[in-house]
């Protein structure tokens, strides 16, 4: 009797094991199902995106030609991890940071609560997508630069004479944007017999135009209009829905201004529809009493807002930027997202192409600084960062 209630009890494990061995290979993706999602970006890619071109000159990758080899790749995966997996290194070809797999729950979450008060995207709560993000496992990732402080800091370097703001990111420190910019502008309003402030945004990837606009309203003695470019690929399906749904005002790409298309990207005519005419001022709303030099410290990590910022303090003369060449792609606006129909995975690409009054592509030419430093890492100790060593030495400081 015990043997045979054994036998049953092997015989239920059996099946329930098999049970969920099948379960589990039904969930995987089929080769084909991978293939055809695949086969979905890179079309959308091909006439969507706007910086294949750039991407070509910049760093010698035809992407849409690789179009074989990729696929290989993805066929050779044996699991929906390891398409995940291969899916964002293939994207991560076109080198740009707007454009990605979105390959975690957690960066599900963040833009899932981000739109969810708009009408942009009609996929985000979808059982597929939910069902795909809920499956997959986080991999925490540790930056190399932990252990770096990593807050906005206001202090002197030297008391009373050299200012100094770091910003980490284009985003709030303090609970709220309006509260770091109080901050800020208390600071602000105590260097008027400084002979210089530094605002350090090395490392800052971005975040909201609405934090580093803020700041530069208490620098600025008076209004200040700048305006540009946004090209649009707008014949894809995708981009269309999408500034359709912003109510973008476009115009058809023949209309823009000789001296534009002269320092265009050549592909310009080519290969986009329509371009939105960008304007917008900063007010001044302080009394601005420091009167002394201000100098932006930049790498080639700053990219997105942080560049549009560094962008205008170019252009404007607001700063003198120091350091190195910036990362780019600043001026744009939210990178447009589109769904996969068989693995319910999200991408984000880049929605346009940004170039300044005069026609320049930011995304290819950057901002590169006035002032190059070889080795301009950001340290703790202010004594032995040499952007800041180079800025105290322009104005003839010893520290």
């Amino acid at each position: 009797m015990k043997k045979k209630i054994l036998f049953l009890g092997i015989i239920c494990i059996s099946i329930i094991l098999l049970g969920n061995s099948t379960y589990s290979q039904k969930k995987q993706l089929s080769e084909k199902e991978k293939v055809d999602d695949f086969k979905y970006v890179y079309n959308v890619i091909k006439t969507g995106y706007p910086y294949l071109d750039v991407n070509k000159r910049l760093n010698n990758i035809d992407w849409l030609e690789n179009e074989d080899k990729y696929i290989k790749k993805i066929k050779n995966t044996e699991s929906d991890e390891e398409f995940i997996e291969e899916m964002s290194s293939i994207l991560s070809e076109l080198n740009n940071k707007h454009t990605e797999l979105i390959d975690n729950k957690n960066r599900y979450e963040l833009f899932k609560k981000s739109y969810s008060n708009n009408n942009w995207y009609d996929f985000l709560n979808d059982k597929k997508v939910v069902d795909r993000y809920d499956s997959i496992n986080t991999k925490i990732k540790i930056p190399n630069d932990i252990f770096v402080k990593k807050e906005l800091i206001l202090e002197d370097i030297i008391k009373g004479k050299v200012g100094y703001m770091y910003l980490p990111a284009m985003s709030p420190q303090n609970g709220s944007i309006d509260k770091d910019l109080k901050m800020i502008g208390d600071y602000i309003n105590n260097l008027e017999k400084h002979q210089v402030l530094i605002i350090d945004i090395r490392g800052n990837s971005g975040g909201s135009d609405r934090y580093w606009k803020g700041i530069v309203s208490k620098l600025i003695k008076n209004d200040i209009k700048i305006e540009g470019y946004r090209l649009y690929r707008n014949n894809n399906k995708i981009v269309k829905k999408y500034t359709n749904a912003r109510n973008i005002k476009l115009e058809p790409i023949e209309n823009l201004p000789v001296g534009v298309k002269k320092n265009a990207p050549e592909e310009t005519l080519k290969n986009f529809s329509d371009f939105e005419k960008t304007s917008y001022t900063i007010n001044t709303n302080n009394d601005l009493k420091f009167q002394g030099n201000i100098y932006l410290l930049i790498d080639e990590k700053v990219y997105s807002s942080s560049e549009s910022f560094s962008m205008f303090c170019k252009e404007t003369k607001l700063a003198t930027l120091v350091g190195e060449t910036t990362g780019g792609d600043g001026g744009g606006i939210d990178p447009v997202l589109f769904e996969l129909k068989n693995s319910g995975l999200i991408v984000r690409m880049s929605s346009c192409m940004y170039l300044n009054k005069d026609g320049i592509c930011d995304e290819e030419f950057k901002t590169i600084p006035e002032f190059k430093v070889k080795d301009c890492k950001r340290t703790i100790n202010f004594k032995d960062d040499n952007s800041i060593k180079r800025v105290l030495k322009l104005e003839n400081i010893n520290y």
